[in-house]
């Protein structure tokens, strides 16, 4: 069957469930306005991002509402469920669609950092300050890794999770750039100089019977044994263990401590930080979206919102020297 047919057999099973006629009718006009959207476009084969590129339009070219939005996702969402259950389909992205929120709200305060904050950060996690006697026999390898970590974080606004799935075949010191993402967040980041020869210096750190090697799947981020004070090694899957993702949020937590900045910074924080500067600095348009690995231009909005509630101390607090 077509997809028209698929969508009467779909209308009328709702009429059976006793749906009533106008409810039936806004399906029927959601559906076929859908349908006519997709044009030459197989159903089937839809990609994530052609499914958001609905939405976008449906957001910024029609200015639907936000509740709007929900409802035509839930219909979509309804009918792809009904296709998956008919056998018609094993999976669609519009299964997988997350509406906007319907009350947003902007960023408070506590939710992002400032420009001063993050250079404290960066200054502690590279020194001594603070440390134990033992911690200061094992930092001077844990330093750079740590220090690294938070340059990513920080200044390319990467999440924690892809600091931790980075690999060595995501990475190239020669042309100073990492991939980081998955499939419709993967993306390009192209390094500053420095921070490109500080991943360098990290890795050259690394004593070289553990080090990650070069152009694998290692991970290039690698957990620390801090009772034989060097990095692990994995001997089940020979290769360097991987730094998780629990050991790199309490690796910031410690950081931040040592900084004697508010408890409760996260990579979140940074990222949201990041968010909010990139907006500050070149607005809200395709290619920033991109660039932060979101999936979708709504994903943006609650930023955007944030950024036009800003108060001018605000603005300076999250723009470099202020």
């Amino acid at each position: 069957m077509d997809l028209l047919s698929w969508k009467n057999v779909f209308l009328d099973q709702l009429a059976l469930k006793g749906r009533k006629q106008a409810t039936i009718r806004r399906y029927d006009y959601d559906l076929l306005d859908f349908f006519q959207w997709l044009e030459e476009k197989p159903f089937h084969t839809l990609t994530t991002e052609e499914v958001e590129a609905f939405y976008h339009h449906l957001l910024m070219s029609r200015q639907y509402k936000v509740r709007t939005i929900r409802r035509i996702s839930s219909v979509l969402r309804r009918f792809a469920l009904f296709l998956l259950e008919e056998g018609f389909l094993q999976d669609h992205p519009l299964l997988h669609h997350e509406p906007p929120l319907l009350n947003l709200e902007p960023l408070n305060r506590n939710e992002w950092i400032s420009q001063k904050e993050t250079s404290i950060l960066l200054k502690t996690s590279h020194s001594e300050r603070g440390l134990t006697e033992n911690q200061r026999i094992a930092r001077p390898q844990l330093t750079e890794r740590n220090y690294t970590i938070l340059l990513l974080l920080t200044n390319y606004g990467i999440t924690l999770s892809e600091a931790c799935a980075l690999t060595m075949k995501d990475t190239s010191f020669i042309q100073q750039t990492i991939i980081v993402g998955l499939d419709a967040s993967k993306r390009t980041l192209t390094l500053e100089d420095d921070h490109a020869k500080q991943l360098y210096v990290y890795w050259s750190s690394i004593p070289e019977p553990v080090r990650p090697r070069m152009h694998t799947d290692d991970s290039f981020f690698v957990a620390f044994d801090f009772t034989r004070r060097t990095y692990h090694w994995s001997y089940e899957n020979d290769r360097p263990k991987a730094l998780t993702a629990i050991a790199l949020q309490k690796m910031i937590r410690t950081e931040v401590a040592r900084a004697h900045l508010r408890k409760g910074i996260s990579a979140q924080h940074f990222r949201n930080s990041y968010l909010l500067r990139s907006l500050l600095h070149s607005g809200h348009d395709h290619q920033l979206q991109r660039k932060l690995g979101l999936k979708s231009p709504l994903s943006l909005r609650r930023y955007v919102l944030t950024v036009s509630r800003l108060t001018t101390k605000e603005k300076a607090l999250l723009l470099p020297n202020q």
